[in-house]
């Protein structure tokens, strides 16, 4: 009798399951019509509002549009509109896989995870660099006195593993960027592609020989610039993260904003964290220029496209090295044009809240 029961319980308890997901299916469908309802209402005013000249509303509608984006207390709500995952997500996880999180704490939790892996990865990004350029100094030395137990292949073995840990790092961000897109972040598309180059580029520094001459000028390069790569981030992980809960505290920016490789645009940062971004993108672009140059003549010989390079030669190294200096002046050149934008555009937010200040007192006054 009682095996009865357990049994009608069972059975009881999967209706309600049935009906409970049922009806939060139907809800959220209900609520993402609503939302994209409300965004076009608030596009059309705003554009009106705009060819009218009236601030007041540009001005109420800028705050409904960041009630929208995670200002009010149910969160960002655009995320329930997205019926597909990004292209990334689609192509590692398949079609099928999702990974909204409905509720405002699982959500802080992905956004806090994000910021804890970056500051692993910056930490590891300047001790690891450091004790493998130290390691090829002493190797140098020894050679060059013809020393024994130089190390270098250990050295070398450890520049390997280096850049297979690169590759998951610039792998594990971007997925994670991109599920945090899906979960109501605003993240720039291009800091999530300069993941996608980045993976590219150490697949590709990976199947350069170590013992190629190019790739032995190139190296220590690479890692002092990562190193600096490193100290910039940990710069950016301290100080916009302090300015971003203050900017979440005042309503300008959303719950889910993180912090990424754009800047947030507060003044102090026009004296410490731009003048570094910028040294930092500069000097991508110049290793990367002197790559190519140095070896663009590999790129012009027939030897080695059709038929095997001869064992003396370093075609091999060198072409890896003219694809990887390419790929490091496009970041550099990209990454430099984000950044100037992402600054200019933050100056105009900046003076538009005074100019529209002056439209509304303008307008009151002609009613007066």
């Amino acid at each position: 009798m009682q095996d009865v029961d357990l049994l009608q319980q069972c059975r009881s308890l999967s209706s309600r399951v049935k009906a409970f997901v049922k009806r939060t299916v139907a809800e959220a469908d209900g609520l993402a019509e609503d939302v994209r309802s409300l965004q076009r209402s608030i596009d059309t005013t705003e554009q009106a509002a705009q060819e009218s000249g009236d601030g007041l509303v540009q001005e109420q509608m800028a705050a409904a549009r960041q009630v929208l984006r995670g200002n009010g207390p149910g969160g960002d709500l655009r995320k329930l509109c997205h019926k597909t995952n990004p292209k990334l997500l689609r192509f590692l996880l398949g079609k099928s896989t999702k990974v909204l999180t409905l509720r405002p704490e699982e959500s802080l939790a992905l956004k806090e995870e994000y910021h804890s892996f970056r500051d692993m990865a910056s930490y590891v990004m300047i001790l690891w660099p450091a004790v493998l350029l130290y390691g090829m100094n002493r190797a140098a030395q020894k050679m060059v006195g013809n020393e024994p137990y130089s190390l270098a292949p250990t050295v070398m073995a450890g520049v390997q593993v280096f850049l297979v840990w690169l590759a998951y790092v610039y792998t594990a961000a971007a997925l994670r960027e991109n599920i945090l897109v899906v979960n109501g972040s605003n993240i720039r598309g291009w800091w999530i592609t300069h993941h996608y180059l980045s993976l590219v580029t150490c697949i590709i520094m990976l199947t350069i020989p170590v013992d190629s001459q190019a790739w032995t000028m190139f190296c220590p390069k690479f890692l002092r610039w990562t190193v600096f790569q490193a100290v910039v981030m940990m710069v950016q992980n301290w100080y916009q993260r302090r300015r971003m809960y203050t900017r979440i505290a005042l309503g300008k920016d959303s719950a889910m904003d993180v912090v990424t490789g754009e800047t947030s645009g507060a003044e102090g940062q026009l004296w410490l964290l731009y003048p570094m971004l910028v040294v930092l993108q500069m000097w991508q672009m110049v290793i990367g220029g002197e790559m190519v140059l140095r070896t663009a003549p590999a790129m012009q010989s027939l030897e080695g496209w059709l038929d095997m390079e001869a064992h003396e030669s370093d075609l091999r190294g060198q072409r890896g090295i003219f694809l990887t200096g390419s790929l490091f002046a496009l970041m550099g050149l990209l990454n430099f044009g984000h950044t100037v934008a992402t600054f200019v555009q933050k100056s105009c937010r900046r003076r538009r809240p005074k100019k529209t200040e002056q439209g509304s007192k303008a307008k009151q006054s002609k009613l007066q």
